[in-house]
This record gives C-alpha cells, sequence and structure tokens, in this order.
C-alpha cells in the first residue's frame, strides 16, 4: 500500500513550513498533495515571487516532483498568471496542468470553492457560522451534494475537498481540514488527511483524518510579508 498525504487550506506564513516538515516527516508519505489555499495572498507584495519561494522551500523539505499541487480561491488572483502556472508545472511535472480540479484512480480533488463571486463567497461564509450552531456537518454535507452534483462526481469516488476548513467524513467525501489556526470555523478542524491506497485506489477505512492541536504560530522571515 501507497501512502498519500493531504494538505489543504496552509495558508503559509500562517502556517509555517517548520510545521509542514514536522507532519512529512511523521508520516513519510509516498506522495504528497496540497489541496489549495497554499499561500495567505494578501500577505505578500510580490505574489510569483512568494509562490516560488514557497515551493522551492517546501521542495527541500519534499520532493515536489512526487506532489500535486492545485490552486485555490485564495491562489485564484494570481493563478491567472501563466508565470505562477509555470511555476507549478515546474515543481510537480505530474499535474500536468491540472490546477484546479484533478482524478486520479478512484479519487477526485478539488479545493471545493463554487462562488462565482465575492458577493456568493461572503453570503457563503455567513451561513457557515449560522449553520455549525444547529450541525457542524450540515455546510459540509451541502457543500458535498452540491459539488458532487456540478461535476457529476460517481457515487463509488471518493472526493477530496478543503475550502470550509472542516476536517472530516461526510459518506465517501473527505474534507481535508485545515492548518491556518486563526480561521477555525468547525471544532477540531486543525489538521490533515492520510490516505493509504494501492494504485491511488483507495478503499474503506484507506482514509485517515489526522486532527492536530492549536498550532504556535510561527512567521517564515525571508519571503517578506508585507504585512
Amino acid at each position: 500500500m501507497k501512502k498519500l498525504l493531504i494538505l489543504s487550506d496552509v495558508h503559509y506564513p500562517i502556517s509555517s513550513l517548520a510545521t509542514l516538515s514536522k507532519i512529512i516527516r511523521k508520516e513519510m508519505p509516498d506522495n504528497l498533495l496540497m489541496l489549495g489555499d497554499n499561500i495567505e495572498l494578501e500577505m505578500f507584495k510580490e505574489k510569483e515571487l512568494a509562490y516560488k519561494g514557497f515551493l522551492s522551500r517546501l521542495n527541500r523539505i519534499f520532493p515536489l516532483s512526487k506532489s500535486f499541487i492545485l490552486l485555490g480561491d485564495n491562489d485564484y488572483t494570481y493563478a491567472g498568471s501563466k508565470e505562477i502556472l509555470q511555476i507549478v508545472d515546474s515543481f510537480s511535472p505530474i499535474n500536468k496542468g491540472r490546477y484546479f480540479f484533478f482524478k486520479i484512480g478512484n479519487m477526485i480533488f478539488f479545493h471545493g470553492n463554487l462562488e462565482k463571486s465575492k458577493l456568493v463567497e461572503k453570503m457563503g461564509y455567513y451561513f457557515v457560522l449560522a449553520s455549525r450552531k444547529a450541525s457542524e456537518r450540515l455546510a459540509p454535507t451541502i457543500l458535498s451534494f452540491l459539488v458532487r452534483f456540478y461535476f457529476r462526481v460517481p457515487r463509488n469516488d471518493y472526493l477530496f475537498l478543503g475550502h470550509l476548513h472542516y476536517l472530516g467524513l461526510v459518506g465517501r467525501t473527505a474534507f481535508c481540514g485545515t492548518l491556518n489556526y486563526k480561521a477555525q470555523f468547525f471544532a477540531d478542524s486543525l489538521g490533515y488527511v492520510i490516505v493509504e491506497h494501492d494504485n491511488f485506489d483507495v478503499g474503506e477505512g484507506g482514509i485517515k483524518l489526522h486532527h492536530m492541536n492549536r498550532m504556535r504560530p510561527r512567521q517564515e522571515s525571508d519571503l517578506q510579508p508585507t504585512g
């Protein structure tokens, strides 16, 4: 069996590379998948330089030639730049141009942001805040249904989502948590997902959720965040 480590909503440098290194050393994965919102966009003046610097340093921790790098809504502002896409390709050739929606074996990966405008995203944010009081699983269940319907995801395929900063299972949908300790919308949401698979086909019980304690903030100094 192979081991895939999924890190979602890292929001670097809110989560430090030291944290990523600790997780990778502990899990010793065969492959790494970054599920989007990899960098906290607003903290950097030089967006493309920041992305290249982040991937360069991550590459020293784990070979990105064996990694999949997807982009989330926080990445979108500069994901439209061909330079950014070329940077991702240069580190992660196995992406093969799939930056937003990725299928391999019986697993499908998507950051989870279906919103088409800032207004809809804002409405979704307030819905999550309100709905979690009734049930923490309500918003994840609705998002899982919408993504599966929108992309016509087969019932038996496993879907991996981020975006909500939720760590948990909804049927065959795994929400992959966050490493952003500043934005926890759900209890016990800090963490990551391990998938044990055979040639990227995961069976029952192959998805492991790893909850983490509150992480101590540490800011990386050499990428020059603006804030």
